[in-house]
């Protein structure tokens, strides 16, 4: 990111960019014209034939002729009934098949298909109409299963126009009563994803309606759920210190991503039952409000980005619903391709890390960039690949709005991000140990190593936590019309004096993860400490920390230090529950012969251990939250309540 000017010209370049692609400007004007379409018989297959039931999964299928080398990719849109305009699911991949299921809105769809020769500049497209039914047909509301053996979903009568819908859902003989998130009553039939149930368990699933603040239930209908697959493999889960009187148990779901071949992200009641997973090896970033989830999945490279074909690590950014299916999705070379269109050169090699979505919609995601030094830098005798961060900003429709490159900010004055400091590691191994899929030169300094973003809405600037460097800064973001500079760093050797750390050897964070402000304000500072740096010189445990920071006097104050029995050389979460009691999730312990022990510790502001789930097994999780259901978290990836 750089002025605001250059910011504004690259949102003008990346609207040209999209007016130039619906018009036929340029290069794709020719695959809009008979006399120079090079790719022909385009065709969308959907199986089942419409028309079906709202819920229904539909496997969709694409094919086309192409008469330049390729390779070809395709493009997924649907267009919802009472809509005018697509709606990205799927953006230019290789992807010949695509599965979908209409679960929200009854009517006539419009699905459409392109084509796309990136390198010939050629595109087709085709579009088919695809009509989907209600599941209600009366005034009582129906429960149907999914693909997904936990999840309902429940479809009502319509409301009045002006009040909002959602559905309450209980286990048989239980007294405890989780809620979806709220929907705006509309014409039609109202339909809810009803996640967070226990297996072969019956529930009474009954939806409500609340008109100008009074609720008033409707009928209610009762749901089994199916069996979890006996293929999927799962944790060993105990709990060394159960639920007790001083447990926050409203925040009763614990949501781990587990994200290591063959477990994946699973959520659990405080007592160990799985409620829900998601049967795909992602790293799992955040839970969206409404009950989507944001992940970085690996995949295959498109073969048009820098790197060319056969790139598969991390290359995806993605939201996906409760049942699993693809809201939005793209890729990295899909992202280059436009960032270069923007002004970017420095090739973004993988999404790492972080999705987090912000209020208004829009999607940030972190990832790595590579550019060559000449030699002498970071004390290198020879030229020198240098691994740094990229911030992408995507619209809501996963197309890119603008950018920030590490390599880019002013470096004139203390604050910035000095190339000259070298980070903790550096990377040999292609796609090993945290480093990108390519490396531009072996080996290449891995710099900054950013691995969580936070959004400020109180001046819309932007926190981001770099392991490497062992700081947490402050970018002046200002919503996107900021300088991009660096306004603090908060570590050791920032700009930060610490108070409260009398007689604490290395009081200090590092190697940390999972930073940020909570409640949106900033104030209160978590992290969790995995203390690389400071074990390595002085050995101990990880540590959860809480510290008060003081943005005017400069001064960071150590409120909680939280020795926490283990260490954890990489990953972890922090987070504040709504009891006010904190959660610091130890993602990585190493306990020998390949066995990874993952621990979720609650800890009271004095320090006092009240709830503690353990598993054990292959995968190590990349973060983890307690959550009130999969519904309600957080908009822009604070460690604030969910």
């Amino acid at each position: 990111m750089q002025s605001p000017l250059k910011y504004f010209s690259r949102i003008a370049a990346s609207l040209c960019g999209k007016l130039g692609y619906v018009l036929g400007i340029g290069a794709m004007a020719a695959s809009l014209s008979p006399l120079y379409a090079t790719i022909t018989d385009v065709k969308l297959a959907n199986s089942p034939a419409a028309p079906q039931l709202l819920g229904t999964t539909i496997h969709l299928g694409a094919s086309a002729q192409d008469t330049d080398p390729g390779p070809l990719t395709y493009k997924w849109e649907v267009e919802e009934p009472g809509s005018t305009t697509f709606s990205t699911l799927e953006d230019f991949d290789l992807d010949t098949n695509f599965t979908w299921s209409p679960s929200y809105t009854e009517g006539t769809y419009q699905l459409r298909l392109t084509a796309r020769d990136y390198l010939a500049g050629t595109s087709a497209q085709v579009v088919v109409s695809y009509v989907v039914k209600a599941l209600v047909t009366g005034s009582q509301p129906v429960a149907v299963p999914t693909a997904h053996p936990l999840v309902a979903l429940l479809s009502a009568p319509t409301c009045p126009a002006g009040s909002t819908m959602s559905v309450a859902f209980e286990q048989t003989g239980s007294t405890v009563v989780h809620t979806t998130a709220t929907q705006p009553c509309h014409t039609g039939s109202m339909n809810f994803y009803v996640a967070g149930m226990a297996a072969s368990t019956t529930y009474t699933l009954t939806y409500q309606v609340k008109t100008g603040g009074v609720t008033t239930p409707g009928s209610s209908v009762p749901f089994t759920t199916g069996a979890i697959p006996p293929t999927l493999s799962f944790p060993t889960f105990t709990i060394p210190v159960p639920v007790g009187p001083l447990t926050g148990t409203g925040d009763s779901v614990v949501l781990n991503g587990y994200a290591q071949v063959p477990q994946f992200p699973l959520a659990t009641d405080l007592s160990a039952n799985i409620i829900w997973y998601y049967d795909q090896y992602v790293q799992l970033t955040r839970p969206v409000y409404g009950g989507t989830m944001l992940s970085i999945p690996s995949g295959q490279g498109t073969g048009t980005g820098p790197f060319g074909p056969g790139i598969t690590q991390e290359q995806i950014v993605r939201e996906s619903d409760l049942v699993g299916n693809v809201v939005h999705e793209t890729n990295c070379d899909r992202v280059f391709e436009q960032l270069s269109a923007m002004g970017l050169t420095a090739p973004l090699s993988m999404f790492d890390h972080d999705a987090i979505r912000l209020a208004n919609g829009e999607t940030m995601v972190l990832g790595m960039v590579q550019q060559i030094f000449p030699a002498g830098t970071q004390g290198s005798k020879a030229p020198i690949d240098i691994i740094g961060t990229l911030i992408v900003l995507l619209d809501d429709n996963f197309q890119v709005l603008t950018y920030w490159n590490s390599f880019d900010h002013d470096c004139s004055d203390a604050t910035c991000l000095n190339i000259n400091r070298p980070g903790d590691y550096n990377c040999k191994t292609n796609g090993g140990g945290g480093c990108p899929p390519v490396l531009l030169s072996s080996p290449a300094n891995d710099w900054l190593h950013a691995n969580s973003i936070e959004y400020l809405p109180s001046d819309g600037d932007l926190l981001v936590s770099l392991r490497d460097q062992n700081w947490v800064v402050k970018i002046d973001w200002e919503s996107g019309t900021g300088t991009g500079n660096i306004l603090w760093r908060l570590g050791v050797d920032g700009n930060f004096t610490p108070e409260g750390v009398t007689g604490i050897t290395y009081p200090w964070f590092s190697g940390q993860h999972d930073a940020g402000f909570v409640n949106n304000e900033e104030t209160t500072f978590l992290v969790f400490d995995d203390g690389t740096t400071r074990v390595e010189q002085y050995g101990g445990d990880s540590r959860g920390q809480v510290w008060n920071i003081n943005q005017t006097t400069m001064e960071a104050t150590l409120e909680l230090n939280q020795d926490l029995g283990a260490f954890s050389p990489s990953l972890g979460s922090a987070q504040l529950l709504q009891k006010g009691d904190y959660l610091f999730m130890s993602g990585n312990i190493m306990l020998g012969n390949g066995t990874i022990q993952v621990e979720s510790l609650e800890y009271t502001p004095t320090g006092t251990n009240v709830y503690d789930l353990q598993s054990e097994g292959s995968s190590a999780c990349y973060r983890g939250w307690r959550m009130t259901d999969l519904y309600h978290g957080t908009y822009n990836g604070s460690s604030g309540p969910m």
